[in-house]
């Protein structure tokens, strides 16, 4: 009966060892897909189509390059356009995309915005698209790349980047909250499908990309975001005591934007599950709006809000714009 009960007790002590064991050498090999500018499937949107269609309806549009963050200063890629070539008066819309996503996504939405009267500022967040860059960091460098963009795009448009509305997919809406909290000048923000918490999302994350449990990956994913922090700490230089990775926070970040929200997501939403936003939702400031889309799932997917509720979407959307970032002249 004791030599059972040892053989039993070595067998837990070796699985957990196996387990850990295990745990640590997929998060390692993990850690980079956490930073890498891949989804989880190819991105179908190019460039090129983006640049059809402003160019079939007839408005303004220029591409441009600048600069990156100090601290890793790539060459970084967008597209500007406006109904014409009036765009000093006009409030912008800035558009992010999620992982694996570019610029050209968002064709139909700069449509939108372009007829509603808006000029519209469409990067290619660092590593993805046309822009260079060789991880992604989901709002560290990316919210001084972004305020490099809005720098470039308003000296030579002559917007005033105070009058500026941002509309966040996925992890592009997690880091336009980082933009909205870093900023002045943000008058309305429309995040879909954000999430809260980094480190859960990361699990879930590694989850979808394996076709693992998450429950099995707890570990696994832990050690894959600290390699991941330690990937990125290590790339930029970073001083031990130096802020890094690990300090993006999308939670805390909404408590210091100060611009209306308006938090859409799927109820079937599989990618970032509605509980991910859960308390984001509870923390958004004051005139803020939250529209959970029945029957609908994530953002730039086949069953988006968009595409499951258009009109409901549609009319949100002018609603939501029209009331906080208005364009002179429209009723």
């Amino acid at each position: 009966m004791k030599r059972t009960g040892r053989l039993a007790a070595l067998s837990l002590v070796a699985g957990a060892g196996a387990y850990a064991a295990g745990s640590w050498i997929a998060g390692r090999a993990l850690a980079r897909r956490l930073i890498s500018g891949t989804g989880l499937v190819p991105a179908k949107e190019r460039r090129a189509d983006l640049l059809d269609a402003l160019r079939g309806a007839g408005v303004f549009f220029e591409q441009l390059r600048y600069a990156g963050n100090r601290l890793d200063p790539v060459e970084l890629s967008a597209v500007f356009a406006s109904p014409d070539s009036e765009t000093s008066g006009r409030p912008t819309v800035l558009f992010l995309h999620g992982k694996g996503g570019n610029s050209a996504e968002w064709r139909p939405e700069a449509m939108r915005a372009l007829a509603c009267g808006y000029n519209v500022l469409l990067p290619d967040l660092r590593g993805h698209g046309e822009s260079g860059g060789t991880f992604v960091t989901y709002g560290f460098l990316e919210t001084d790349d972004l305020a490099n963009a809005i720098s470039r795009a308003s000296g030579l448009f002559g917007f005033d980047p105070r009058r500026l509305g941002i509309h966040g997919c996925s992890a592009g809406a997690a880091l336009a909250i980082e933009v909205a909290a870093a900023r002045d000048g943000v008058q309305a923000l429309w995040i879909e499908s954000p999430f809260a918490d980094p480190q859960a999302m990361a699990r879930h994350y590694l989850s979808l990309a394996t076709g693992l449990p998450s429950w099995l990956l707890a570990l696994t994913a832990q050690v894959a975001v600290r390699r991941a922090v330690a990937l990125v700490r290590r790339a930029l230089d970073l001083p031990e005591d130096a802020a890094g990775l690990e300090s993006v926070d999308p939670l805390r970040s909404i408590a210091r934007v100060r611009a209306p929200v308006c938090l859409v997501y799927g109820e079937r939403d599989e990618l970032v599950p509605p509980q991910f936003t859960a308390r984001l939702e509870l923390a958004l400031p004051a005139d803020s709006l939250v529209w959970r889309a029945a029957r609908a799932g994530h953002c730039h997917h086949d069953d988006e809000p968009a595409r499951v509720a258009t009109q409901e979407y549609d009319r949100r959307w002018r609603e939501f714009f029209g009331r906080h970032l208005p364009v002179e002249g429209n009723s």
